[in-house]
């Protein structure tokens, strides 16, 4: 996961920052996401920003958390054939992207927005390789 973080990173622009990845079972991710969005389900991934809170602008140089849900990430892979690593790829792009402030939920045009960034870091990945 590391390196495919430092190519996403590098695709944005975003250099000499620092990301913390964890992959987490179903009850930690229901946790999280209860506790944090509401939800008393296990979701796919979860982004922590640390740009955001009390003190959003102490270390810039770090950019926050990416919580995947490890079996949930391989049931949907299943489900749309895809390699486990394929869609693991997908959610650390997703969650990264939350991270920089794109938002899929505020409206269909921000939406799309983060649709067509995704769609862009995942082929400058796949033509990197």
């Amino acid at each position: 996961m590391e390196k495919k973080a430092r190519k996403i990173l590098s695709v944005l622009g975003y250099t000499g920052v620092e990301l913390s990845i964890a992959l987490v079972d179903e009850k930690l991710m229901a946790e999280l996401n209860a506790k944090y969005r509401g939800y008393r389900r296990p979701t796919n991934v979860l982004s922590f920003s640390m740009a955001e809170g009390e003190f959003p602008n102490l270390h810039p140089e770090i950019l926050g958390d990416v919580v995947i849900c490890l079996p949930v990430a391989r049931r949907e892979a299943e489900e749309s054939g895809l390699t486990l690593e394929e869609r693991m790829t997908e959610l650390l792009v997703h969650g990264v992207l939350h991270l920089l402030g794109f938002d899929h939920e505020r409206s269909d045009e921000d939406a799309e927005k983060m649709r067509k960034k995704t769609e862009e870091v995942l082929d400058a990945i796949k033509s990197n390789n």
